[in-house]
């Protein structure tokens, strides 16, 4: 038996789907009343289920250089599916596991790709699988922002709170964007100060972006949405800077999407 539940665990993949299970079961506790606890708390065992869960997922791959990079995205993934379902409380039960379910699928995905990056890490070579993993990181990042941001502006604070908060986690995302291409050949090298600073080039955006829609009475989801394609353009402007395919084109590209999410904002009232 026990022989059994060590190979199990042996396996990468099913330590990820173990985790993930893990994680369902955590959402579910904290977002269907049977538990009763303040959201800070809430938030601080959620770090530490996210950091046991990566050590013991990503074993012998994770290490000090990349502990702190790794849990970015899981614990985006978890942060946004507990601050969603609880400040949107009115989804249905069978609507709410479906959610539950999918939070679990998403949390498996972002663990795969972290899998692929902290190989490509330890190898320090390139491997097939790391230009779709870095592709499909892209996406993945924004489908975790949309539910965090939303959960966010649901927070019983300031706007400014709200815009702050939003703009430092697109801050760690962006530098998870700059870590990943760190290992893509013919991406520019850059140092930390340049990677400081694009970063905070985010932060200031989607910081004055986030600030200037809270002044219209909208939903706090098409607020999420429309600061998420911000972010999706600072993702994908970083990452033309470092390939040196930065183009009218895909500024206007962007911005278009941009402008439709604002519109949005601006027309669709609560």
């Amino acid at each position: 038996m026990f022989k059994v539940i060590s190979k199990i665990i042996a396996e990468k993949k099913n330590r990820y789907i173990i985790q993930s299970i893990l994680v369902a079961i955590f959402i579910y506790i904290f977002t269907q009343s049977l538990v009763e606890i303040q959201i800070t708390t809430l938030l601080f065992l959620s770090l530490i289920l996210v950091s046991s869960g990566v050590l013991v997922s990503h074993y012998p791959g994770i290490n000090k250089d990349n502990f702190l990079i790794s849990i970015i995205m899981p614990l985006g993934v978890l942060s946004g599916a507990l601050l969603s379902l609880n400040y949107y409380p009115n989804l249905g039960s069978t609507f709410k596991i479906l959610v539950i379910s999918f939070f679990a699928g998403l949390y498996y995905l972002v663990s795969l790709a972290d899998n692929v990056f902290l190989v490509v890490h330890d190898r320090e070579e390139i491997i097939p699988l790391y230009r779709v993993a870095v592709t499909w990181s892209q996406i993945l990042q924004v489908i975790v922002a949309i539910p965090l941001f939303a959960g966010i502006f649901k927070l019983n604070t300031q706007v400014f709170v709200h815009s702050s908060i939003v703009a430092l986690v697109s801050f760690l995302f962006c530098y998870y964007q700059l870590w990943i291409y760190g290992f893509e050949p013919d991406a520019k090298k850059t140092g930390v100060g340049e990677k400081i600073y694009l970063c905070l080039v985010s932060f200031f955006v989607i910081f004055t972006s986030s600030l200037a829609v809270s002044f219209f009475p909208s939903e706090d989801f098409l607020r999420a949405l429309f600061t998420s394609s911000v972010l999706l353009f600072m993702l994908n402007y970083i990452s033309a800077h470092l390939k040196n395919e930065i183009s009218r084109k895909m500024i206007f590209a962007y911005i278009s999407i941009i402008i439709i999410f604002l519109l949005a904002v601006l027309f669709f009232r609560p």
